[in-house]
């Protein structure tokens, strides 16, 4: 008799471990915006809440990278980042977007990973203490837009100043992975290598 109730004590917590919820939604913090900073949150776009986490981190820096693919003005930018986010989860095995901020090729911010959690990347850098922020396209071989450098700069004043940064935390993937990748492009790395976007950020801070 002992026996048989381990048995099926047994039975009722395999049963019970299979019944639980894998599709349970995690909540995440409402970031607030000012303003002068417009940005499309999760849930306006038809983000899918997160079903595991990773352990949280804290904001040092903030980093920039580019899509790495080419892009025109056609571009579903709501349709990429449900492929986007499917495609993380499902063949990458991470949480999330590996980016925390995306901005299109009009200069529209979109949220993707929460900032609590580190994002991802393919090289070899450790991402987390990291605000990741992704630009679509391919600066290797595309020009950078005004109203792309515009978004850029105002989103990572907005990081720099909440997380109270210095502009010396704003840098790119390739200065985290020498020789593993040429992220963020030419055309937007350009602009750090000749400090004019660091100057633009500063203009912004001090507004």
């Amino acid at each position: 008799m002992f026996f048989r109730t381990i048995l099926w004590l047994g039975v009722a917590l395999l049963l019970q471990a299979c019944s639980s919820t894998p599709g349970k939604r995690i909540s995440v913090a409402v970031e607030t915006y000012p303003p002068d900073l417009p940005v499309v949150t999760r849930a306006e776009w038809g983000w899918q809440p997160l079903e595991r986490t990773l352990p949280e981190h804290e904001i040092s820096r903030v980093t920039i990278h580019h899509g790495g693919v080419e892009v025109g003005e056609e571009k579903d930018i709501v349709a990429y980042l449900k492929n986007l986010q499917s495609w993380s989860r499902s063949e990458k095995g991470w949480i999330d977007i590996p980016y925390h901020y995306i901005i299109d090729l009009q200069g529209k911010i979109y949220e993707a990973r929460p900032l609590a959690y580190p994002g991802d990347t393919n090289t070899s850098y450790d991402p987390r203490g990291h605000a990741l922020i992704n630009v679509i396209g391919n600066y290797e071989v595309q020009k950078i837009q005004p109203a792309q450098v515009d978004a850029l700069a105002r989103l990572s004043a907005w990081l720099i100043a909440r997380y109270e940064l210095g502009l010396d935390a704003l840098a790119s993937h390739r200065d985290y992975a020498p020789g593993e990748t040429v992220c963020p492009g030419a055309d937007l790395y350009r602009l750090l290598q000749d400090g004019s976007l660091k100057r633009l950020v500063s203009v912004y801070l001090g507004k």
